[in-house]
């Protein structure tokens, strides 16, 4: 006997597309045996469109059983509940629910019915799909980019697979079947408790149905494409929507997970389907004190700056808060890249990343802004709570300009304030009358300590960073070469950037190096140098952790978070740097005075003590409560060191030290001799 074909064509307000499916639907060259329209209330002219068109079906396909069920009143976006009521009425051998506003080629049953006539365990057959626009344009062949997002190029040819390989090894991550007019099922007495069972979705319920049905037969796949899928636009999802989605991506991809045995790498396909939404699930992520955004400039390998805010981000998380960060990165990694960037350049992190300051996905509690240009996205979004994560006088960054301005501008916004050291909170407070708590400058003392077996070297080390400009780059290599002509001995150690040319003046450059190697540096080193014109940089208090004396920039930026001593802070030109750095160098007792305060005073304030710092405050600020007016005072009140006859009259007849990349000739040679003078001073 002929085996018969159900069409179901579900109809809510598709007026002017319904003609068109039907007529998709009656054109197979393989001929339906049964029609069934339904309409969902609509509030168009969708009924006696359909109504006239039933007239002309039974005078001209009399052979074909149409019915037509009209609900009485919407069922509220029930669309499984639609469908069941199709199925119900169904008596066909198979099942081929058309949405009423996309279509077909007329091949699309008889390639069907092929693939289930060749195996009778077939279940489920699909196509490929074009997308038209709400014209019936076409403006895609295929929809592999949505179903084939890890580009395996499985969807470019025919397959018949077994139901349950299918889930585990594609299902299970992704939804691969994206429309359901492309699919004809076998009729079975369980299709109507799955679509009953689909009502718990929202949103990937049928996903769900393909998942249950493959647990009882086969799948096959044509690549032609035969359904015409008609996509209306870009709909704005709403945030609640998108939630929901990543809610229920995880149930089923968890459901599958329970259910069988996966692959690793189908574990890493699930992780990285919902890195495709937007998001990063993280299961330390799960706070319920509160949901907080966090939006960060582009990652940069070796900012300490970018390490800073991660780590203060891991302590809010810890203390109970959910946090998503928003990287500045206009999508040029994947989330997941990202992610795995971050984790890279900065150590351990618990949050969610997103991979651009575009399209924010939920409803927050507060947002926080960590630099000038994330400040201006911050203050377009609506929320009741707005911070400002500030860890640098910004507008020094920047020639005095439009920048300049632009960037000061942001500390008038009237965002809660929290500064990392108390001369920010100072200038936000007198200048800009901005509310504002501190915490201090703190390091890890599990890394950067004094290690008693490392032999002292004439040396100096200095972060050298040129495409910083608050490094002051050209004033601390002058005054190194200065020292150098007056103590050819001592050896000089750049880090913090790649390698460049750098003329007349003799330097080892050690690159970006870990911070167990800066650590073992500091220990090796007379001196550091870590010069800021901004505010100062946390690697002055590391290098103090470790027992190396400094010299910094006597500057009003430094002068209200770095002890009295421990420090020199020299006036801003190469002959003070120079003198300061002689002063040190050539004075062992001096040395360990410096050595011995600085470790003692960094005791007093480990990293933790920072973060606890952070966050109580952040609390605080959270639950609206006043905190008391911090007092800001000066902390180092010790003359500038100025620049001594000696280093005067050698810097009168220095060549100007000069550096940059443009005329570096073999990369590869510098790279090979730096990981030979790296084995050198790190074995």
């Amino acid at each position: 006997m002929k085996e018969k074909v159900s069409v179901i064509i579900p109809n809510y307000n598709y007026e002017q597309y319904i003609i068109e499916r039907i007529d998709s639907v009656l054109a197979q060259t393989v001929p339906i045996s049964e029609l069934i329209i339904l309409d969902d209330a609509s509030t168009d002219n969708s009924v006696l469109v359909i109504e006239e068109k039933i007239k002309q079906i039974k005078k001209e396909y009399p052979d074909i059983r149409v019915s037509f069920l009209k609900n009485s009143s919407n069922s509220g976006g029930l669309v499984f509940s639609q469908w069941q009521k199709g199925l119900k009425e169904a008596t066909g051998d198979y099942i081929w629910i058309a949405e009423a506003d996309d279509s077909s080629s007329p091949l699309f049953l008889e390639t069907a019915l092929k693939f289930f006539s060749e195996n009778p365990k077939l279940q489920l057959f699909y196509s490929e799909s074009k997308k038209m626009d709400g014209k019936g344009n076409f403006f895609a062949d295929d929809c592999q980019d949505w179903c084939d997002i890890f580009h395996t190029g499985r969807w470019k040819e025919d397959y018949v697979n077994r139901g349950v390989d299918e889930i585990i090894h594609y299902l299970s991550s992704n939804n691969t079947i994206l429309n359901v007019s492309s699919v004809v099922w076998k009729n079975g007495p369980y299709l109507y408790d799955i679509f009953e069972s689909a009502k718990d979705y929202k949103v990937a319920g049928d996903w769900y149905i393909y998942v249950k049905v493959l647990e009882h037969g086969d799948i096959a796949f044509s690549h032609l494409p035969l359904n015409y899928f008609r996509k209306h636009g870009a709909s704005a999802s709403t945030l609640d929507i998108r939630d929901k989605e990543y809610k229920e991506v995880f149930q089923i991809q968890e459901m599958i997970r329970k259910q069988y045995e996966l692959p690793d790498d189908v574990v890493e396909k699930q992780r990285m389907r919902r890195v495709f939404m937007g998001y990063v699930e993280n299961e330390k992520n799960h706070g319920t004190k509160g949901r907080i955004a966090w939006f960060v400039p582009a990652l940069l390998k070796g900012g300490g700056g970018h390490r800073t805010i991660f780590q203060n981000v891991n302590a809010l998380i810890k203390d109970g808060y959910q946090c998503d960060v928003y990287i500045g990165d206009n999508h040029a990694h994947t989330p997941g890249e990202l992610f795995k960037m971050i984790e890279e350049y900065y150590g351990e992190f618990y949050g969610d990343v997103f991979a651009s300051w575009d399209n924010v996905l939920k409803d927050y509690d507060c947002l926080v802004a960590t630099a000038w240009n994330s400040a201006p996205v911050v203050q377009r979004i609506p929320c009741d709570k707005k911070a400002y994560f500030i860890q640098d006088y910004e507008p020094f960054f920047f020639p005095m300009g439009a920048t300049y301005v632009e960037a000061e501008n942001t500390y008038k916004y009237g965002f809660h304030g929290f500064t990392i050291g108390k001369w920010l909170s100072h200038k936000m407070q007198e200048e800009f009358q901005l509310k504002t708590d501190y915490f201090h400058f703190c390091a890890d003392l599990n890394v950067y300590k004094k290690l008693d077996n490392v032999s002292k070297e004439k040396a100096i080390c200095l972060v050298f960073q040129p495409d910083k400009p608050r490094r002051c780059d050209t004033i601390a290599l002058q005054a190194l070469q200065i020292v150098k002509k007056l103590r050819p001995e001592v050896q000089i150690y750049l880090y913090g950037s790649q390698p460049c040319v750098i003329n007349n003046l003799e330097v080892t450059q050690l690159g970006i190096i870990s911070i167990e190697e800066c650590n073992l540096l500091f220990n090796r080193c007379a001196v550091g140098m870590c010069m800021s014109a901004s505010n100062p940089s946390r690697i002055p208090f590391e290098m103090m952790a470790a027992g190396l004396p400094v010299v910094e920039l006597y500057r009003e930026n430094n002068l209200y978070d770095f002890p009295n001593d421990g420090v020199l802070l020299a006036d801003g030109n190469p002959e003070a740097i120079a003198a300061a750095l002689l002063q040190i160098l050539d004075d062992e007792k001096i040395q360990k005075e410096m050595s011995e305060v600085g470790q003692k005073y960094m005791r007093k304030y480990p990293l933790e003590k920072g973060f606890d710092e952070f966050v109580l405050h952040f609390n605080h600020f959270m639950e609206g409560k006043k905190e008391r007016n911090q007092k800001i005072e000066l902390s180092y009140k010790r003359e500038k060191i100025v620049a001594s006859k000696e280093t005067m009259n050698v810097s009168l007849h220095l060549p100007t030290v000069t550096f940059g990349y443009k005329n570096v000739q073999n990369q590869s040679l510098i790279r090979r001799g730096l990981r030979k003078i790296k084995r050198m001073i790190f074995k």
